[in-house]
């Protein structure tokens, strides 16, 4: 020990030595990791004396057996002056393999660095727990090689570990889920009602389920729950083991088939809404067809009251509908075809027509609702209601419109005959004309609103410039005409096929209007007229817009009705020019919108698409 002693750099303390129990295993290195100083209890375990290690580097900085991020971190501590704790592996003079548990302190002495090493001795541990871990890992190898499934769960059937991965999903990813994650929602019930006598009677339970794997073969299972008990006899955890049993239960492959086969057809059906649910009204099966009116997946829907699906505003009267219609089958009735709100998992309501069907599935009764979404028969309903108000207006106020011309006519007609004065007779001529020209411009109207459902107008190519140009053509004798500059953009490259005679309509009466509310020329302004028709993606746009007097915000929602008539400026007019313009663009399955700031002119968008 003197000897030892003896060798220890002067430059260190004598506190240092003092700090040294005499029963610990102990050296000190320089900073390139030489040795400096050993004491006998670590020169008996590495089977050495003093004199062979002084000066040599100790080999246990830099072991082999470690991976290089270990050396990494000691370094990088020790350097930088901190304290280093791990395990590290070397070998003795005799070859033996030691791990010991080190730690290292770095200590400065008259401006020099060097690191104190204590050591433990943790070789046989270490040993123990190798092959601790070795059996664990045949253990847990047996386990996930078992053909069941073992969990450990809460009262509420969540995971607290497993022995294998359920399907794809790893062990890590089961763990946290629950139970009923994991199977059918119809196997919910029965599940539920095992695990809460378990945890409440504390008493193990066996039954037995069915489910539908990933191929839609119905697969029979074996499950036994037991309690897991605390040092006081509290039911803590519960461990759940369930074993598949259909090669047991006589279930033939053939039948097995056919059953998936026709689940397969029935999921994957999506013409009409087809929904499963229970007795207590809870959804157990649905197909393709409801998953895309819905919009909600199997994992989300399956297990939730039906209710969820219909409409919140009217769900009270549509509940009582389900109940009539439940309570008819079960004395054996007819359920009548039933009309509800429902509710898509977006929000969107929308409107089915249903019928309910009972039937039994082992043991089980169930219902069956068939749907057809009828969100565009009802938009239909509304149009030809609207189509048939805007007839009846159409047939009373043209008897109406048509009556006058014809009555100042005729009374024109009676002074004309009396009158001897020529200059009166060429006023009364005058005031006939206009009279006739007023009756002839509603008869066109009335003409142009009758044809927007013929059939019989042939599909042709149209020329938009030669259409553009006959408009403004037959426009040159009204009065604001000559004041207009009309600025025309037509980049029409492909053939466009429509029926000429509804397309001149558009443009008739959307460029006379435009003429009809321009403003009067003044020093700060010019009346313009600007005409765009561009075909791009195999649709048809069409803008017309304008700087005259505009439409107040109020009136927009209303200038497409029949026989409305706009106040803001004194010019004569039918009031059925937009209704036109708006009725044969729907025609078309096109949709018009417009734009205006009174009194600085508006803006008409149509977009058509390519006749088929």
């Amino acid at each position: 020990m003197e000897a030892i002693k003896y060798n220890l750099p002067s430059r260190l303390n004598e506190s240092v030595l003092d700090v040294i129990v005499e029963n610990s295993m102990v050296s000190i290195v320089d900073s390139f990791g030489r040795i400096e100083y050993v004491n006998e209890s670590f020169c008996s375990l590495l089977e050495s004396n003093a004199s062979e290690l002084l000066g040599e580097t100790l080999e246990l900085l830099k072991s082999p057996r470690h991976i290089e991020l270990v050396y990494k971190n000691l370094w990088k501590s020790i350097k930088s002056r901190q304290k280093w704790n791990g395990i590290l592996s070397t070998k003795t003079s005799s070859g033996k393999s030691i791990t010991l548990d080190t730690i290292i302190v770095p200590i400065k002495t008259d401006n020099y660095w060097s690191y104190v090493i204590k050591y433990k001795d943790i070789t046989l541990h270490y040993n123990e727990n190798v092959k601790l871990l070795e059996r664990d890992n045949k253990s847990q190898t047996f386990l996930e090689n078992m053909p069941l499934h073992i969990f450990s769960i809460t009262k509420y059937g969540k995971i607290l570990d497993a022995n294998k991965k359920i399907c794809n999903i790893e062990i890590v990813d089961v763990i946290g889920t629950y139970v009923y994650d994991h199977i059918n929602p119809s196997c919910y019930e029965v599940l539920k009602n095992n695990i809460d006598i378990v945890f409440k009677d504390k008493i193990p339970k066996q039954f037995e389920f069915f489910d539908f794997d990933e191929n839609e073969r119905k697969t029979f299972y074996s499950s036994i729950i037991s309690p897991v008990f605390n040092n006081l006899g509290v039911v803590v955890t519960a461990t759940i083991c369930f074993h598949e049993i259909t090669d047991y239960k006589g279930l033939s492959e053939d039948l097995q088939y056919k059953e998936a086969k026709y689940r397969s057809i029935y999921k994957s059906l999506n013409v009409g809404i087809n929904v499963v649910a229970d007795d207590k009204g809870k959804i157990r099966e649905w197909n393709k067809g409801a998953k895309l009116a819905f919009g909600y997946s199997e994992t989300e829907i399956l297990g939730r009251p039906i209710t969820v699906l219909t409409s919140k505003k009217y769900r009270e009267p549509n509940i009582k509908e389900l109940i009539i219609a439940i309570r008819k089958i079960k004395e054996n009735q007819d359920a009548d075809i039933i009309e509800i709100q429902c509710l898509r998992k977006n929000g969107e309501e929308f409107p089915v027509e249903f019928t309910l069907n009972r039937l039994r599935v082992n043991g089980e009764t169930m219902y069956c609702a068939l749907m057809i979404d009828i969100t565009k028969r009802k938009s239909l309903e509304i149009k030809l209601n609207q189509k048939r108000k805007d007839l009846e207006q159409f047939l009373y106020r043209s008897a109406h419109d048509l009556r006058a011309p014809f009555s100042s006519a005729q009374g024109l007609v009676n002074l004309l005959k009396e009158e001897n004065n020529k200059e009166q007779a060429e006023v009364i001529i005058e005031m006939l004309s206009t009279t006739i020209n007023t009756g002839k411009a509603l008869s066109n109207n009335l003409s142009e609103a009758s044809m927007i459902s013929a059939k019989n107008y042939e599909d042709t190519y149209i020329n938009f410039h030669k259409t553009t140009n006959d408009v403004i053509e037959n426009l040159s004798d009204h009065e604001n005409f000559k004041f207009i500059d009309f600025k025309i953009d037509i980049d029409v490259q492909q053939p466009f096929k429509s029926k000429p005679e509804l397309i001149n309509s558009i443009f008739q009466n959307l460029i006379e209007n435009a003429v009809k509310y321009s403003k009067e020329p003044s020093e700060n302004h010019t009346p313009i007229i600007d005409i765009a028709v561009k075909y791009r993606n195999e649709e048809l746009m069409i803008v017309i817009s304008d700087n005259g007097i505009g439409i107040k915000k109020q009136c927009i929602k209303n200038i497409f009705d029949l026989y409305y008539k706009s106040c803001d400026k004194d010019v004569s007019g039918s009031g059925l020019g937009l209704y036109i313009v708006k009725s044969i663009v729907e025609s078309f399955d096109g949709n018009i919108k417009v734009n205006s700031d009174f009194n600085n002119g508006a803006c008409f968008k149509i977009h058509l698409p390519q006749l088929k």
